[in-house]
């Protein structure tokens, strides 16, 4: 019973350390201000993490591993449609229901990613490679077009799909919807697995 409690005021904390990092990053961040959001005194943080930078790695790194494993699912066994369709949709899906993590990665990402250089030089790095394989396997079998550009394509996948987290604010500003708005998410999906698809089927 005590370890589930220490578990779900982990999780408390986690969660409040990623609402605070997302808005104010890494050096921006208070530990009094996550302290207060995770309902707990200040000092209890240090019960689970080192200090503020080893919190922030946690957060990080979690983050990292929902937004990299959709990325999984491209396999050379499956239709690039139906692949590429889902890696859209899952991607679309999770800027949606999790935007907050979005933006810390992005946050993280345009001051140079210090604290996970290791991390985006080493696994992702060799998961984006091993991706990249996949879209030309399926490029010499005639799939797609030759004209894509492997890397760019899932590059450029990244960019459309997390456009909607990270400037979630201007386009609801200049649109007037978010992904919260039923039609504005199902025209978000079907608009961008149309550009995509489109740009990458091979022309008869």
């Amino acid at each position: 019973m005590e370890q589930k409690k220490s578990a779900q005021k982990r999780q408390q904390l986690l969660n409040a350390a990623l609402d605070v990092f997302s808005l104010y990053g890494f050096n921006g961040a208070s530990l009094d201000e996550i302290a207060q959001i995770a309902d707990m005194h200040k000092s209890n943080i240090f019960y689970y993490y080192e200090n503020k930078e080893a919190l922030y790695v946690e957060v990080l790194t979690t983050v990292m591993q929902k937004w990299l494993a959709p990325l999984q699912s491209l396999e050379a066994d499956l239709e690039p449609i139906e692949a590429l369709s889902h890696y859209i949709m899952t991607k679309i899906e999770i800027s949606k229901t999790q935007p907050k993590a979005s933006k810390l990665f992005a946050l993280e990402i345009i001051q140079g990613a210090p604290h996970i250089l290791e991390i985006l030089k080493g696994p992702l790095k060799k998961l984006f490679k091993r991706k990249v394989k996949v879209i030309l396997n399926w490029q010499e079998q005639g799939k797609i077009s030759d004209k894509i550009d492997a890397e760019l394509l899932i590059i450029n996948i990244w960019g459309l799909t997390q456009n909607y987290a990270d400037f979630e604010t201007q386009i609801e500003f200049v649109t007037g919807k978010s992904l919260r708005n039923k039609s504005m998410y199902q025209r978000t999906i079907e608009h961008t697995i149309h550009m995509v698809l489109y740009g990458v089927l091979p022309r008869n």
